[in-house]
């Protein structure tokens, strides 16, 4: 199988023996900087004159990308954000995340094993969103060799953000969904992940060959 192979979130739990519950993932940081005002423009053009909905390559583009992009910008020194590269573990996990964070390994900005995984819910379908998301999140636990590091899922069609976090054999997603138009909120979210992020890349590197 691959990351794609899974269709939901239970046929990962059902294979890999894993334990599913509801609860909060990860806190809002709420002193995390605001959107720049120049940022906030190029988004609400974006969202004006393109449909995010029309294409999963257009809500990727236009939303997806630029908003990640804008977060891992202060964390650029200890992070890396990759868009569609591969990561395998072995032949049933594996694929290419639509979107991926991990650490800057000591060669440079090579991949390493992620800390965060994004999936696109196309075609709003979150339920195959997460089944991926979580094929992917066990696959980087797996790279890390650190099982008990949380590894930290989102879905999202772009405007509706859902996380998730695997630690162990215990996987939680959040029941709550941010939504795209509480901009500020969002924010906090993900400034929040990518803060984790950070200092998991600073507590525990592991070597990484290119």
């Amino acid at each position: 199988m691959a990351f794609t192979d899974y269709r939901s979130v239970f046929d990962v739990i059902r294979k890999h023996k894993l334990y599913g519950q509801k609860g909060q993932v990860i806190a809002p940081a709420t002193d995390a900087p605001p959107f720049a005002d120049t940022f906030r423009a190029e988004l609400t053009l974006n969202l004006t004159y393109f449909n995010p909905r029309g294409s999963e390559v257009v809500a990727g583009e236009i939303i997806l990308f630029p908003l990640l992009r804008e977060i891992w910008k202060s964390y650029y020194e200890d992070l890396c954000l990759f868009t569609h590269e591969s990561i395998a573990y072995d032949d049933d996990l594996c694929g290419y995340p639509d979107y991926f964070v991990c650490r800057v390994s000591e060669y440079g900005r090579f991949k390493a094993p992620p800390y965060l995984l994004v999936v696109e819910a196309k075609l709003d379908d979150f339920e195959r969103a997460w089944g991926q998301c979580l094929a992917e999140m066990l696959a980087a636990q797996k790279l890390n060799g650190l099982p008990d590091q949380p590894v930290y899922g989102i879905t999202t069609n772009g405007q509706s953000w859902e996380f998730g976090v695997l630690t162990g054999n215990n996987f939680t997603q959040d029941p709550r969904a941010y939504a795209l138009s509480s901009l500020d909120t969002l924010g906090q979210v993900l400034h929040a992940l990518f803060r984790a992020c950070r200092a998991l890349a600073l507590t525990h590197p592991t070597p990484v060959a290119p």
